[in-house]
Formats: structure tokens, sequence, C-alpha cells
């Protein structure tokens, strides 16, 4: 019909320009539309996020413990999913209600504690000698005391919120419960799907694009896959072990904090910092007396993360410097919240692995005669 190619390639243009423009002009009926679409295929999203998870442990089983076995990736899986399924049997029954019971015991200790706070500082500031002479003594004590109210308003709303959030994990349960069996049939059919990929692959790209691509896809796989797992191992390592020594020496919340150390621990440098700092503010709330020794005892732990269990775990497989990490913390963050944060070093790392392999191939493209 359309013997011109310019011509063809000028209505397509038109095509894509008015596309573009409807979307702009319908844009928050097409974002509505477009969070319908995500909400409908979350259960998709966390099946493959399991799998991906999953599957390296499985592949191990396979190739080690049960690789004289006829069936090992159908005994493989029971064994993971068995472990899978306790471990959220175990958090329902009992990690989310002491931890929603520790949450709200710090919600009703927070007006004691601002008072004691307060106190405090009337005492040891407002009433000495030297305040009172300086004659600031009335504004900056108003000053204060107002900023102390909000900051326990804000405190109180967003320790509120964070139990209403524990709460309201029921509502995705079915989700997860999906997610979980369309993880078992990915699993199964691993393989099929790679080899489906490929030939769609190798169908629209000349065999060498397409070899290219599979190559430079199987390296960001590794990246990814050792970095989340053993993100994740490492991190329920180090909550363990603060765990285990908080409830020995007789520290209240052990299980919330542990679970404070053992989230923030996944954000390289800045977490452990902040995790430590939010556990030690919550010891002075209900039990001054073991904030010290406490935070001590997680610093350590962390400590010994950062030099002999991290390493270990990790490997340095990620290979990418502090600087770079801490931007690429930053900016995740930034950008995207703490899902950035979490996915910020893997995608820097990607990005600086791609980088210098394009530049030594153009080297090396260069030097040949």
């Amino acid at each position: 019909m359309f013997k011109d190619r310019k011509t063809l390639y000028y209505i397509g243009l038109f095509i894509i320009f008015l596309a573009l423009y409807k979307v702009i002009d319908n844009a928050e009926h097409v974002w509505k539309g477009f969070q319908t679409i995500l909400s409908l295929l979350t259960p998709f999203f966390i099946a493959f996020f399991i799998a991906y998870l999953l599957r390296p442990l499985i592949n191990w089983l396979e190739r080690t413990v049960l690789a004289k076995l006829r069936f090992r990736r159908v005994i493989s899986m029971l064994i993971v999913y068995a472990v899978v399924l306790g471990t959220i049997v175990l958090g329902l029954t009992i990690v989310i209600p002491t931890v929603i019971g520790s949450i709200s015991s710090l919600v009703q200790a927070l007006p004691k504690f601002l008072v004691d706070i307060e106190k405090w500082m009337r005492t040891n500031v407002f009433e000495t000698d030297w305040f009172i002479q300086s004659g600031i003594g009335a504004e900056v004590e108003a000053y204060l005391k107002t900023k102390t109210t909000k900051i326990g308003q804000i405190i109180q709303s967003n320790l509120n919120m964070l139990v209403g959030g524990i709460v309201s994990f029921s509502s995705i349960l079915l989700n997860l419960v999906i997610g979980l069996i369309v993880s078992a049939y990915l699993l199964v059919d691993k393989e099929k799907f790679a080899a489906g990929s490929q030939k769609l692959l190798h169908g629209f790209m000349s065999d060498k694009r397409a070899k290219g691509v599979i190559e430079y896809t199987k390296s960001v796989d590794r990246v990814f896959s050792q970095y989340f797992v053993g993100l994740i191992l490492d991190a329920l390592v180090i909550g363990t072990i603060v765990f285990i020594g908080l409830f020995l020496m007789g520290t209240p919340f052990a299980l919330l904090i542990a679970l404070i150390v053992m989230i923030t621990n996944v954000i390289p440098y800045v977490g452990p910092f902040v995790g430590m700092l939010a556990c030690g503010f919550i010891l002075l709330m209900v039990e001054p007396s073991k904030a010290l020794w406490a935070t001590l005892f997680i610093f350590a732990v962390q400590q010994m993360d950062a030099y002999y269990i991290n390493p270990k775990i990790m490997g340095g497989k990620v290979g990418v410097g502090p600087i770079w990490i801490i931007l690429a913390v930053f900016v995740g963050g930034g950008l995207f919240g703490i899902m950035g944060m979490f996915v910020a070093v893997p995608v820097i790392a990607v990005i600086i692995t791609s980088i210098n392999s394009y530049v030594d191939r153009q080297i090396s493209s260069r030097l040949e005669p």
C-alpha cells in the first residue's frame, strides 16, 4: 500500500505522537488504569520474586545433596517450600503478634518518656544558675516544649501507622499464597521458560546479537542473584545473633529490635547505623539502664558482620567501591524510597560492569591491526 518508505515513516511517527498526546491528555485515567493492572499482576510479581530467590537454593540441593536421586527437582522443591511455609506460619503465629504487642507498648510508653525528658531538661538545664542568668530561659523552654510535643505526636502517629501496616499484612495474604503457587510452576518449568526466551530472541535478532543479549542477561542475573540471596542470608544471620544476644541479656523487646536490625541491615553502610540508633532510642524509652550495653552489643555484631560474616557470605562479588555504593543508596532512596535503596547496589554494579566491558571492547578493537 505504501511504496514510499519515507511516507510510511512519517505516518508511523504521527501515530506515535498522537498516542503520546492522548496518554498525556488523559494522564489521570491512564495512571488509574496502570495502577489497576499492577494490582492485578501483584501475585505474579510476588511469584517471580519468590522463584528468583528460591532458585539458587533449589539448584544447590539438586546439584549436591540430592544429585543421585531420580526426582531431585521435586524433592528439592518440597524441602524448600516446606521451610518457606513453616517460616510464614511462624511469622503469622509468633513474630507478628509479638511485634504488634511491642509497638503498642512503645506507643503507651511514649508520653511518659517525653515527660521524663522535659523534667530532666528542667532540672539539669533550665533551673541552673548559668541558664537563668543568660536571660533566654523562657523562650528556649517554650520552644523546646512545643517541639517536644510535636515530635511526640509525629512519633506516635508513625508508630500507629506501623501497627496498622503490620495488621493489614493479612490483606495481602491471598496474593502471597497465589504467588507461592505460581512460583512453584515457574521453578518446575524454568528450563522451558529460558529456552522459549532464547528462541524468541533468535527469532527477532541476528544470532550474534541474540548471543550477546543472552550472555549479558546471564551476567546481570549472576550479580542480582548473588547479591539478593547473600544479602537476605546475611540479614537473617545478623538478626538471629542480635535476638539471641539481647534475649540472653534480658533486654526488653528483643524480637522487635532484632527485626529492626535485620531489616535495616539490607541497606549498605547507612542501614546498620540507622538500625542501631533506632534500637538505642527504643531502649531509652523503656529501660535506659540497658540501652548503652544493648547498643554496644549491636554495634559489635555489625562490625563482626562488616569484617567477617558479610565477606564470607557475599564473597565481595558485587565489585563496587564504597563511594559508588553510598551514592547509589542515596540516589535510589531519593527516587524510589526503601525499595530503591534495596536494589541500588546491584543496579550500579551492573551499570559499572557494562561500562567497563564496553570500554574494554572499544580499546581492544582499536588495538587490533
